[in-house]
């Protein structure tokens, strides 16, 4: 090969370089799924619930390219279980930079039994098509509630406003509730207690009504009512471990709208 030669093989060298560059600096190769970081899953969740119940829980996804870069994370929900009738998770599907759901669970009608909240989840970049996606399953104990009802009549002729009505058993804070009751009608507060293990004997359930015009009340006087259930031998409406019972307390408030006289002026 002669010197010129040599030389402008060189130069196109050279050139085809120079070009090669600037198109190789632009240019992103897609990444492999193995060379983001993994995505984690979970679910803020209670351990049971009574069947047909709606309980609040948090899903949170972390990782994978949208933790890694800027993207955002997306997921699907189910459950899974022997009889999933009536079941279902509001939302089912979401989207979000954040990575942080709110989801509203509803159990299905059918207890006890176990069920699983099945979460498929993918974090996503926002720069290309790279996602990874993950699936975990949560566990949950679906049982038959001791449903607490009480029926709030108000006789009056005013409106009952901020009534408070909180239940216990044994003396321990259930559930605080606050409602109104209209002048002359009725009000039905339900609470489903709801337990994974109950000791037999004696249990005391109570109501207390608190309303702050004093103008609530049961009918023999007093804004407290209990009623004793057994489990057991000794007749069971709460039932052995995990089945239904029912404690219908029948709760007459007499809302008696006591108007003090007017005040007569003296003669002179």
């Amino acid at each position: 090969m002669t010197a010129s030669r040599a030389v402008r093989a060189l130069l196109m060298l050279a050139l085809a370089f120079s070009i090669a560059l600037p198109i190789a600096s632009v240019t992103h190769p897609t990444r492999d799924a193995a060379a983001w970081s993994g995505v984690s899953i979970d679910l803020d969740h209670p351990a049971y619930a009574g069947k047909g119940q709606v309980v609040e829980c948090v899903l949170t996804v972390e990782g994978g390219p949208a933790g890694d870069s800027v993207g955002n994370y997306s997921y699907r929900a189910e459950i899974v279980g022997t009889n999933t009738t009536g079941s279902a998770v509001n939302p089912s599907t979401g989207t979000s930079e954040t990575g942080v759901f709110v989801l509203n669970v509803t159990m299905p009608k059918s207890a006890p039994q176990t069920i699983k909240i099945k979460i498929n989840a993918t974090s996503k970049i926002s720069a290309s098509s790279d996602s990874v996606t993950a699936e975990r399953e949560f566990s949950m104990k679906v049982v038959d509630p001791v449903v607490i009802l009480a029926t709030v009549f108000n006789y009056g002729p005013i409106n009952a406003e901020n009534v408070t009505a909180r239940f216990y058993a044994d003396s321990e804070l259930l559930e605080t509730r606050i409602f109104s009751v209209s002048a002359d009608s009725f009000k039905q507060i339900e609470y489903n207690w709801t337990f994974l293990d109950i000791k037999k004997g004696k249990h005391v359930i109570t109501v207390t009504i608190d309303d702050p015009n004093n103008i609530a009340e049961f009918s023999d006087g007093n804004n407290v009512f209990s009623k004793t259930i057994y489990v057991g031998k000794q007749g069971n409406p709460a039932g052995a471990v995990l089945t239904l019972g029912v404690i219908i307390m029948s709760v007459l408030v007499a809302l008696m709208y006591m108007s003090k006289p007017q005040s007569r002026k003296k003669k002179p």
